[in-house]
């Protein structure tokens, strides 16, 4: 079931947040944070920039326990990309690593006249995904009304402009016909997101919910009605990070050593990557590489050390990357 939303108001800004620091591991599964320690960011090993990473959360049903979710975010394309090195690297990633889903989080352009330019990359990004269940998308804050025009009317994926889809993920190995199935929803927010309308305007469902939304502030309305994943971009990370706590600009409400990673509040999570492309100008990033977060489902208890139970109140951070 599809609908559509007429209506849409700016996420509220985020109360205050703790801030938790630690470390993550080079490859999944990671290791909760340990308090007190900053975290270390690193380069995405091969096929850069797609780092794999496991996701424990306890509502996951166990027919989707396994699932694989590719995030991509934050292109920011300016100029014609192809044969170009980061461009042909991230082709080569998507065209060995498939996934069960493909999720698409926004800004695919950086600014007016740069339609036709991210249209291209967009296209080339699509052939090369390999997603066993679709690809999915939602527009970010820097994509214009004429680019959304155009992608809409010439690519191979599904936007999901305020709108809600509900699928039936077969078993792997299943036929693609089956009519049986886990149900699985994926609610996506263009900009600007309302998480409030968009729960408001769909029944209830016992499926497993994602919602995509571009600004990772969405976690808290996420967290308030019980949506139990999130994946947003926005920050990249910070792009500019002096160390694991501190960036000059993030772009977000967001305590700069919250701008990435694995956050969590109450019972929702949220990815946060730190991004494809950059702002200002191509190639300003120090100490935050590119990457496309590739996520593992687990059915299986929150991984935390956290025993102050803070992210029931406020926004913490349960992995760096």
């Amino acid at each position: 079931m599809r609908r559509d939303w007429k209506h849409t108001r700016p996420t509220p800004l985020l109360p205050p947040h703790a801030r938790r620091r630690g470390p993550h591991p080079p490859h999944p599964p990671l290791a909760p944070d340990a308090p007190g320690e900053l975290p270390v960011f690193r380069l995405p090993h091969p096929p850069a920039p797609i780092e794999p990473f496991d996701l424990a959360h306890p509502e996951v049903p166990p027919p989707l326990h396994g699932l694989t979710i590719l995030h991509l975010s934050d292109l920011h394309v300016r100029t014609p990309m192809r044969g170009r090195r980061h461009h042909a690297q991230l082709l080569h990633a998507l065209s060995t690593t498939p996934a069960d889903l493909v999720l698409l989080t926004g800004d695919y352009m950086d600014r007016p006249g740069n339609e036709r330019a991210a249209l291209d990359v967009l296209r080339d990004i699509l052939e090369a995904a390999r997603a066993r269940l679709g690809i999915f998308g939602i527009a970010g804050n820097h994509d214009s009304t004429v680019f959304m025009r155009l992608a809409r009317g010439e690519t191979r994926m599904e936007w999901l402009n305020n709108q809600a889809v509900d699928l039936l993920v077969p078993a792997a190995g299943a036929g693609g016909e089956s009519n049986t199935g886990t149900p699985l929803r994926l609610i996506g927010l263009s900009w600007p997101e309302d998480v409030v309308a968009a729960v408001l305007d769909e029944p209830p469902t016992p499926a497993f919910t994602i919602a995509l939304a571009h600004s990772p502030t969405a976690i808290i309305p996420a967290g308030e009605f019980g949506i139990p994943l999130l994946f947003a971009g926005h920050t990249h990370g910070g792009q500019v990070r002096i160390s694991g706590a501190l960036a000059p600009h993030t772009s977000s409400d967001l305590p700069p050593d919250l701008a990435s990673g694995l956050l969590r509040y109450r019972r929702t999570l949220a990815v946060i990557s730190r991004g494809l492309g950059e702002a200002v100008f191509p190639g300003l990033r120090f100490n935050c590489p590119r990457q496309a977060p590739l996520i593992t489902l687990r059915s299986a208890p929150f991984a935390s050390n956290d025993t102050s139970q803070l992210w029931d109140q406020q926004v913490v951070r349960s992995q760096t990357w």
